[in-house]
């Protein structure tokens, strides 16, 4: 499973997946091809304990924590448990000094941009509903942080 990521999608990572040509079994497509919302909001919630789990992340603290915020969850329902094995793949740009300044890079930076897409792709405003901050994971190998030399996502 991955969750929705600007970087995954600058990367290329979608287009890859879309492409049937990885073998993989992509639970985000089941997730969207099902018409009932109930069966929806199961598969949703089943997703978050996929075996391997991709995203991006809003904001990496050279303190060690690495922080995301979604509107519903369901990207970052994975992250502090749920998942088998956690990759998140970021560019550079989203290192900052301190947790203080991941958490103020959300609210200043990232969820303004995620306002204005959300707005145009959904015609409804996104929020800061859910955040997750990682730290000092205790299962040796399950979180893989993925940097990439360069400006990606927000």
């Amino acid at each position: 499973m991955n969750g929705s990521s600007t970087t995954l999608i600058e990367i290329g990572y979608e287009t890859l997946l879309s492409s049937g040509k990885t073998g993989w079994t992509d639970l985000h497509d089941r997730i969207t091809a099902e018409n009932d919302e109930r069966k929806r909001a199961e598969l949703r919630r089943k997703s978050v304990t996929a075996d391997y789990f991709i995203s991006g992340a809003n904001a990496i603290s050279r303190t060690g924590e690495i922080v995301a915020c979604d509107m519903s969850g369901s990207r970052v329902g994975a992250w502090p448990f749920g998942a088998g094995h956690l990759i998140l793949v970021c560019g550079i740009n989203k290192i900052v000094p301190t947790l203080e300044d991941a958490l103020r890079r959300i609210r200043e930076y990232a969820y303004p941009l995620e306002d204005a897409r959300a707005r145009k792709a959904y015609g409804i405003p996104s929020q800061i509903g859910k955040c997750v901050i990682l730290a000092n994971e205790k299962v040796e190998g399950r979180v893989t942080l993925i940097l990439i030399d360069e400006s990606l996502g927000y």
